[in-house]
């Protein structure tokens, strides 16, 4: 790149070196910018997904400096719990060597015949005795089949009154009346999708190996069957995760693909909305990512409402009723991605972030009560986050607003008060982790189902996958629960429903 610099002749030299100095730094600045925004994509592209943080240990950091910048936050390192070992929050190995087995997993005995030389003593002649066996286990397969379940119901009739008419006892209960469908076949459908994220035209081609036609059209009846069944667990489940006074939200992006219009496909959005107990997750599909979908789903909430710093949900907390719990893990994650272009001033931060989440681990490992983990978090993190949030406040003016660490120092700095909320309360949590894990379940899924075919279909999705999440966060196995679930239901009232909910279902078996 070459650049034509006008010379002005009434300018002195001085004034145009001073130009051509400012316009150098100029081209530098916008060049760093350009090198971060590449190395974070490529990072992005084949980087490791961790923001594991380890501390080298750094000396001073604004030596020789003819603007000084403020010194890095002063970060208090958090005395070790006597009842608490030094590994208590350590990863655990991953177990090496064979997979182990449920002790019900049927077992099919394979006897070994010995030949007739075995069975004779080679001193006497003689037969030998068996004492005993030596087993060797091997780990077979037999591929999953269906059947039919054959309701037989007598047909009564008295032969000395014939004209009394035949008399047929009524049909047990069924999830789907006069259809082919059983409840076991209806779960695994849904399992088979929204768990092991099987599209229905694979599970077809599944179906036709074993020589049974079951057309794409009639698998995606079944779940439109089933998502009307399930739906009223799904409302008893929003209500409880309303009704806790503490929500986590999170989206992700789906594609939908346009019914008319120039455009083949547009951008919908699956959101989450987690409430404080394991389990109590659901969902909700919009066809945009405005605040629609919110404000429908919270209106009548009132509490805490954690979540990233997506601008839809500053109307929420306009009102007063919602108070915004902001994501720690957001702000680590932007300076981790500024250690590459500005180290001096991310590793600090990044330290004082990786003291907080320290006596977070703590709270954890020792299993602390609200009450408890509340004393820890302000006598351990409340003076090193203030001290981080004052050195970023000072640091604003010494770095780029849009180069890596400026938008980092700007993010914390901006959403400082939600950031700190955690310190306030024992029950929030630091970041908004748990409720980004569920969304995983849809991250994996829409690339082997790529596209919901309409709003229907991305509905339905958002209500089973409500069941088969919080399934998953209770470690409850879906086709068990969603086969015992869709039996109970047609006999279960509707002042009743909350005992099919997961968290129900599992009370219940464990009661």
């Amino acid at each position: 790149m070459s650049i034509a610099l006008a010379v002005d002749e009434q300018k002195s030299p001085e004034d145009i070196i001073a130009e051509l100095r400012a316009e150098n730094a100029a081209l530098r600045d916008q060049r760093d910018l350009a090198q971060a925004r590449l190395e974070a994509l490529l990072h992005r592209l084949y980087g490791k997904a961790t923001e594991r943080y380890v501390d080298e240990g750094f000396g001073p950091l604004f030596e020789g400096q003819e603007t000084p910048e403020p010194p890095p936050p002063h970060v208090d390192e958090a005395p070790d719990d006597e009842e608490m070992s030094e590994d208590a929050h350590a990863r655990k190995p991953r177990r090496r060597g064979a997979p182990r087995l449920p002790e019900h997993i049927k077992r099919v005995i394979q006897d070994v015949e010995p030949s007739d030389e075995e069975k004779r003593c080679p001193c006497c002649g003689g037969e030998r005795e068996v004492i005993g066996y030596e087993e060797t286990e091997k780990l077979e397969y037999q591929p999953a089949s269906c059947y039919l379940r054959v309701i037989r119901r007598p047909k009564l009739v008295c032969k000395a009154h014939e004209e009394a008419g035949v008399v047929t006892p009524d049909l047990p209960s069924q999830a789907i009346h006069k259809g082919l469908a059983g409840e076991t076949m209806l779960a695994q459908v849904a399992t088979a999708k929204y768990c092991d994220h099987l599209p229905l035209h694979r599970q077809a081609k599944i179906h036709a190996r074993q020589g049974i036609d079951l057309p794409e059209s009639t698998l995606c009846d079944w779940i439109a069957e089933t998502d009307q069944l399930v739906r009223p667990i799904v409302d008893a489940m929003k209500a409880r995760v309303l009704a806790s006074g503490y929500v986590s939200t999170d989206d992700t992006g789906v594609t939908l693909l346009a019914k008319a219009g120039p455009k083949t496909s547009t951008r919908a959005h699956l959101w989450s909305y987690c409430g404080e107990e394991r389990g109590d997750v659901v969902f909700d599909f919009t066809a945009g990512r405005g605040a629609e979908g919110p404000k429908r789903m919270l209106r009548d909430f009132e509490g805490y409402l954690q979540a990233d710093a997506y601008s839809v949900y500053d109307q929420l907390f306009a009102g007063g009723k919602i108070i915004e719990v902001g994501c720690m893990a957001h702000a680590r994650r932007k300076f981790f991605e500024a250690i590459d272009t500005a180290s001096q001033h991310a590793k600090p931060a990044m330290k004082a972030i990786q003291a907080l989440y320290s006596v977070e681990r703590k709270c954890k490992a020792l299993e602390l009560s609200h009450e408890d983990r509340l004393a820890k978090r302000q006598a351990e993190s409340l003076g090193n986050f203030n001290a981080l949030r004052e050195w970023l406040a000072e640091l604003k003016a010494h770095v780029l607003p849009k180069s890596p660490i400026g938008k980092a120092v700007g993010y914390f700095h901006r959403h400082a008060d939600a950031l700190g909320r955690f310190l306030e309360n024992g029950r929030l949590e630091i970041d908004n982790n748990r409720c980004e894990r569920t969304m995983r379940k849809v991250a994996v899924g829409r690339k082997n189902w790529l596209f919901a075919g309409s709003e229907a279909g991305g509905q339905r999705a958002a209500t089973l996958y409500s069941l088969t999440v919080g399934c998953w966060e209770l470690e409850i196995d879906p086709f068990a629960y969603l086969s015992d679930v869709l039996k109970r239901l047609p006999n279960t009232p509707a002042s009743e429903v909350d005992r099919l909910t997961p968290r129900g279902w599992l009370a219940a078996r464990n009661g």
